[in-house]
């Protein structure tokens, strides 16, 4: 999948949360959490910083934090028709961070 070169399109499916979640690996980085791993549209390698409450220092100001977090494809690859100064492939995932601690 990955030496497909697939146009850039912001789209989702329900399939790439469940890929993502069972081949991305999440680790923390100061105040944020990295995840890595396959894109599961294009398959190109993509690390995303998140970064909320859930990893601040000083308490939260909102309701409850239910975990869902939306993530793209950040990957280096060429995607033809991506526009300017945008990364990745185009597709977006929710998954839900769970706090380990």
């Amino acid at each position: 999948m990955a030496d497909e070169l697939l146009p850039y399109a912001e789209v989702t499916d329900p399939g790439y949360a469940e890929r993502a979640a069972s081949t991305f690996a999440a680790r923390p980085h100061g105040p944020a959490v990295l995840l890595h791993g396959p894109c599961p549209r294009c398959g190109h390698a993509t690390t995303s910083a998140l970064v909320d409450e859930l990893y601040r220092r000083e308490p939260a100001t909102a309701g409850p934090d239910q975990g869902y977090r939306t993530v793209l494809c950040e990957c280096a690859a060429e995607h033809p028709e991506r526009p300017a100064a945008m990364v990745g492939c185009g597709a977006y995932w929710t998954l839900v961070l769970e706090d380990e601690a």
